[in-house]
């Protein structure tokens, strides 16, 4: 458990709070613009169907560690003993640091876009800097210890994101333009937004582990996250429409909301990206325990920043399959284990082999599956496939 974790721990609004502005961010609207080609009615319907599969795995790998009181690394003793957690807390460094590289990455591109457009000035390793140092202050100072106004930046954030969406959607007469947009297949705009939800369920357990309400605090840390996330990916379905582009940087410069828009990007960066700094650490803690999670968190946070000025990335969808060919066996096992079999913990195992094959045998049929352009979610598939297997084992097992 994180030395650095609340005193009194996190109400309901908080977490509720936290993960509304964990979904507040550059990447979930620019994944709802690859979903463009669906057009509006079975974009939303993708939206929709996706983060509610999402959030419904998010509720229980939240409620999973808030029961446990442990972080999301640790909880995944219960399934795959000590040594196995340590594989996945290794795992979960890489995709941290590695997304918040993206994020950085993203958003300094984006603003510095959008300084051209308003005052001529470009230098995008300059945001990329200011970024990483406001994600350090925010880690040091603001998301603890000041916990309201960390929700007030969320609560401003998301009203501006709405209304500048309103704004631009009906000056634009909702008349859709052709854009030249990616084709994509329904099940695959449900497998992107799994999979964006996914890719916070190794970090959930984080802050749910602290929830004063056992119960409700993973519900609305849940919520939070699916709801805005869907409006998130809508507003960015519905930019690029009316806009016949996906890039955030034109759809705000058109919006005429000038330094409003600077403030969204700037900030919806830094309260997404420190969520992913802070659980880096945690999970480093699992396999080696100091007391200064917050130096870690800042140390994780300039080795991002180092990544995303030398190792640039263009696209993030193949970043959030292979979250997602990671992660879901994982899950899946962890759920059935803990929800469906309530097996006793292997915490004190070194490993557990039968699991740990299990999550490599699912890890390849996720690559084997997405190789073939199965029209169906691979995430949830990999859930049934995976889940289902352990269940029929697990249970030959006790008979025997």
């Amino acid at each position: 458990m994180s030395n650095d974790s609340p005193t009194r721990g996190f109400s309901s609004r908080s977490l509720f709070l936290i993960w509304a502005g964990a979904a507040i961010s550059v990447a979930e609207i620019l994944s709802g613009s690859v979903l463009a080609s669906l057009g509006m009615s079975s974009g939303l319907v993708a939206i929709l169907l996706g983060h509610t599969i999402g959030g419904a795995l998010l509720y229980l790998a939240a409620t999973m560690s808030s029961s446990l009181r442990a972080s999301a690394m640790e909880s995944t003793r219960y399934s795959f003993g000590i040594y196995g957690s340590y594989v996945f807390s290794g795992f979960n460094i890489l995709q941290l640091v590695g997304w918040t590289s993206i994020m950085m990455l993203q958003g300094s591109r984006i603003l510095d876009q959008i300084t051209v457009s308003l005052y001529g000035y470009s230098n995008p390793n300059l945001w990329m800097i200011g970024i990483a140092l406001c994600i350090s202050i925010w880690l040091l100072f603001i998301s603890r210890q000041h916990a309201q106004l960390n929700g007030l930046v969320v609560v401003l954030l998301l009203l501006l994101s709405l209304v500048m969406g309103y704004r631009l959607i009906r000056d634009l007469a909702f008349n859709a333009v052709e854009g030249a947009w990616p084709t994509i297949t329904f099940w695959q705009g449900v497998e992107l937004n799994i999979a964006m939800c996914l890719s916070w369920l190794p970090l959930i357990g984080d802050y749910t582990q602290h929830a004063r309400q056992t119960r409700s605090g993973p519900l609305w840390s849940a919520v939070g996250y699916s709801v805005v996330g869907s409006c998130m990916f809508a507003l960015g379905l519905g930019l690029s429409l009316v806009t016949g582009s996906s890039d955030i940087a034109l759809m705000l410069t058109i919006s005429g909301f000038g330094l409003a828009s600077l403030f969204i990007v700037f900030f919806s960066t830094v309260t997404t990206t420190y969520l992913d700094v802070y659980s880096a650490s945690d999970s480093f803690m699992n396999i080696w325990p100091l007391s200064h999670g917050k130096v870690l968190s800042i140390l994780f946070t300039f080795i991002s920043l180092l990544i995303a000025l030398l190792l640039p990335m263009d696209t993030i969808e193949p970043f959030l399959y292979l979250i997602g060919a990671i992660f879901s066996p994982l899950y899946a096992l962890l759920f059935v284990d803990y929800f469906i079999l309530h097996r006793p913990s292997a915490q004190t195992n070194r490993w557990n082999l039968t699991n740990m094959t299990l999550w490599g045998l699912g890890v390849v049929l996720y690559f084997l599956m997405q190789a073939v352009l199965i029209d169906v979610s691979n995430s949830l598939l990999i859930f049934l496939i995976v889940g289902g297997t352990s269940v029929l084992i697990k249970k030959k097992q006790k008979r025997v």
